[in-house]
């Protein structure tokens, strides 16, 4: 391959959480929008054929792995075409070569399939739709040196059902889909000439970066109404297509509500849109009428596809499938007709209804004014798709070149408290409105609730029947009620963001003092409750206490500042996403979905992870976290072990951690998180495995309880049975910083584990 793509990944998590118009980890397409029903067997025989349909749209669509008979890549890749809809199973051979390795349909497809639907409507509405290609993919003429690449814009001109036989005389049904590529968006990556006389692009082997030809392409594929939206396609459109098209491209006229129903772009999943367009289970497929016949049996036209003539290809008919004759035909010896696979042409370029795509193939950098900063990013030296790795200055994972924005995230101001405790401030327009949320504890669990109030704290105690052992869930806040504050914990959020990307100072950069983080009674009234607090539960400094104010204020620029060519700078704290050791999501490199660090004992996490020390040269707000965690969970747990150990997790917009436990070897039975932020929902539930054993907990009932999380919470769990029988999971509802605190023995935790984890 003599030129590179301008848009590749090196596993299938850059390519999902990078593209919008691809998102999906298991299936070839990428379809959003929930598809109505179809009529039921019933509804027909009373005649109702018709039904109002949800829009479903397919964005992009992934070529990769085996094909199925009579797929082809033809034109240098102008005319593709595939197959859909699943329901296949690779044969087993011999060979391990993926070349002589064959997928065979197991049962019939259908166009009330999901996949195969929404192909049909794409191609009814001529929509145009994004191809991928995986290296997998058997049929490319040249070696992908890369895991995906993708290819560019295509429509769907033709739909069809075929038979696929294999060793069943009747065989089953497979639906067939003809791509072309669009000509209005420019020349193919895969003919631009390299860079040097000779040499491959093959980045696995060396650096590769942009060619002057594929800068070229990349301002094409970026450029927006130079001269107005039909003449800058005309102009693409014409500097590649070897018929010249008129000086003046005609704007096909399209209904503005219409475009908006179609949605031409990424769009929210869960938007529900209901079609104005009826459909029928038996309607024909949508074909090129220029190249199609009629049926005289269904009266439905089908495409002339093969070169032995024509045949009706409606599953429907009793025709399907057969020759004039009524004889099957021999597969073996089926060739697409000349015809059917020759270019259509500028005929296409009508799909880009303003004269430009729908929307950009290179996706855009979030705004440094959005929290959304989880995204994967585009190299524009490289064109390479990365991972959000890291929080703060992330790179290219292939060249090294600096990608997305370099500036510090905005600053979070923590909430404001509601006067009750599950009193939250909704988002959204009617932020100034309240929505009330209790904690839901299923009917059938058994757990008891428990409420008290002390030194401007409230604690909520969840007993768990006995049949689960020792298992009890402490909540820990704030009494806003009472008049409580959570000002200690407002100066924590607002130093980890400082700390999570730090910026460079002329001057010290003022953070928590160690008086705070020791339990030292500072002159505020924040302080004197802080103080409170500890004197009543005996809490000894885990730290030992500074001698003096100044002694506070030297140390604070001493261990929360580095000195980096004379400019002092605050130390980062390591927030990054680590891989996976484990995952169900193929082959490759998988990242968690948070940013994660670890400080004390090293815990033997389900991911590959270092740990920084937690001494007293720990950043002030792990200091400080530490010393609030031990206040609170001995409000609850009076003879809680102190922890040396702390996982400060960042969550960004739409991130979230799945159920999992926290029974590691050597964890101690006491688990303290300090949440900081927006809002969250943290369920725990009974172990799928454990369900047998526990009969009087409903299947419907597993989410044993229910808790909401606000800013300042601290979640106690206590017991080894808790994290024995039952497992949690946390759903932010923004931007939000949780920190867990363990004790862990490292002579445990250190052994060797079979145990098979989930994150």
């Amino acid at each position: 391959m003599a030129s590179g793509p301008i848009i590749w990944s090196e596993t299938r998590q850059e390519l999902c959480e990078s593209l919008p118009y691809y998102r999906a980890y298991q299936t070839g397409s990428y379809v959003t929008g929930n598809l109505g029903r179809p009529p039921s067997t019933s509804e027909k025989q009373l005649g109702r054929n018709i039904t109002i349909l949800k829009d479903t749209i397919p964005y992009g669509y992934l070529l990769a792995g085996w094909p199925s008979r009579r797929d082809v890549w033809v034109h240098n890749g102008k005319v593709i075409i595939s197959h859909g809809g699943g329901k296949s199973e690779v044969d087993e051979v011999q060979t391990r070569s993926t070349a002589s390795a064959k997928a065979s349909l197991k049962q019939d497809q259908s166009a009330s399939d999901n996949i195969i639907r929404s192909l049909l409507h794409s191609s009814r509405h001529q929509l145009p739709i994004v191809l991928i290609a995986a290296d997998s993919y058997v049929l490319l003429p040249f070696k992908l040196a890369c895991s995906y690449a993708v290819l560019g814009w295509y429509i769907i001109t033709d739909c069809w059902a075929e038979r696929e036989s294999m060793s069943s005389e009747h065989g089953f049904v497979r639906w067939k889909f003809r791509f072309e590529w669009i000509l209005a968006q420019g020349q193919p990556w895969w003919e631009l000439s390299a860079a040097s006389h000779g040499r491959d692009w093959d980045p696995r082997q060396r650096i590769e970066t942009f060619t002057k030809a594929q800068r070229k392409l990349v301002k094409q594929m970026g450029a927006r109404d130079g001269n107005g939206p039909a003449d800058s396609a005309s102009k693409v459109s014409r500097s590649y297509s070897p018929s010249p098209l008129p000086d003046s491209w005609p704007l096909k006229e399209v209904d503005r509500d219409k475009t908006q129903r179609l949605l031409f772009g990424p769009i929210d999943i869960k938007a529900k849109l209901i079609s104005t367009v009826t459909a029928t289970l038996g309607v024909e497929a949508p074909c090129n009428k220029s190249n199609a016949a009629t049926c005289l049996r269904c009266r439905s036209p089908s495409p002339m596809v093969f070169d032995i003539g024509w045949m009706c290809l409606q599953p429907e008919c009793s025709s399907f499938f057969l020759l004039p004759c009524g004889d099957h035909p021999s597969e073996d010896t089926l060739r697409f007709s000349a015809a059917f696979v020759q270019p259509q042409g500028d005929s296409l370029n009508d799909a880009f209804p303003s004269g430009n795509p729908p929307f950009p193939l290179i996706p855009t950098r979030p705004s440094s004014r959005s929290m959304d900063q989880a995204r994967g990013l585009w190299c524009r030296r490289c064109g390479r798709l990365s991972c959000r790795e890291v929080i703060f200055q992330p790179r290219c994972t292939h060249c090294g070149h600096k990608i997305g924005k370099w500036r510090p995230l905005p600053s979070v101001e923590p909430p404001v408290l509601a006067r009750r405790p599950f009193d939250f401030p909704s988002s959204g327009p009617d932020s100034f409105r309240l929505a009330i949320f209790d904690p839901v504890i299923s009917a059938s669990s058994g757990i008891s609730l428990g409420m008290r109030k002390e030194d401007g704290l409230v604690m909520y105690t969840f007993e768990f029947p006995a049949m689960f052992g020792d298992c009890r869930v402490h909540l820990v806040q704030a009494d806003v009620g009472g008049g409580g504050q959570e000002a200690w914990a407002d100066r924590i959020f607002a130093a980890f963001q400082r700390h999570a990307w730090p910026v460079d100072r002329g001057e010290n950069e003022e953070g928590l003092e160690i008086g705070e983080a020791n339990m030292m009674t500072p002159a505020t009234e924040e302080g004197q409750e802080m103080a409170r607090q500890a004197q009543r539960v005996k809490t000894e400094p885990v730290f030992p206490p500074p001698a003096s104010a100044a002694d506070v204020r030297n140390a604070d620029a001493g261990h929360d500042s580095i000195v980096t060519n004379g400019q002092q700078r605050l130390k980062a704290i390591p927030f990054r996403r680590h891989p996976l050791n484990k995952h169900a999501g193929g082959s490759g490199r998988m990242l968690t979905q948070q940013f994660t660090c670890n400080y004390g004992v090293s815990y033997k996490h389900v991911v590959a992870m270092g740990t920084e020390p937690l001494d007293s040269a720990s950043p002030s707000c792990i200091l400080s976290t530490l010393s609030l965690l031990h206040v609170r969970t001995r409000c609850v747990v009076p003879d809680s072990h102190t922890f040396n150990e702390l996982y400060p997790v960042l969550y960004l917009d739409h991130q979230k951690m799945g159920f999992h436990d926290d029974g590691e070897p050597g964890l101690g039975p006491v688990v303290s998180s300090l949440s900081l932020g927006s809002t969250c929902r943290m369920k725990f539930r009974l172990k799928a495995k454990h369900q047998s054993s526990f009969q009087q907990v409903q299947a419907r009932d597993r989410t044993v309880l229910d808790l909401p999380l606000r800013h300042g919470s601290v979640v106690v769990q206590e017991g080894h049975d808790l994290q024995q029988f039952f497992e949690h999971s946390v759903s932010p509802d923004g931007f939000r910083i949780a920190v867990t605190a363990r004790r862990i023995d490292p002579s445990e935790n250190n052994k060797p584990c079979d145990r098979k984890r989930k994150r």
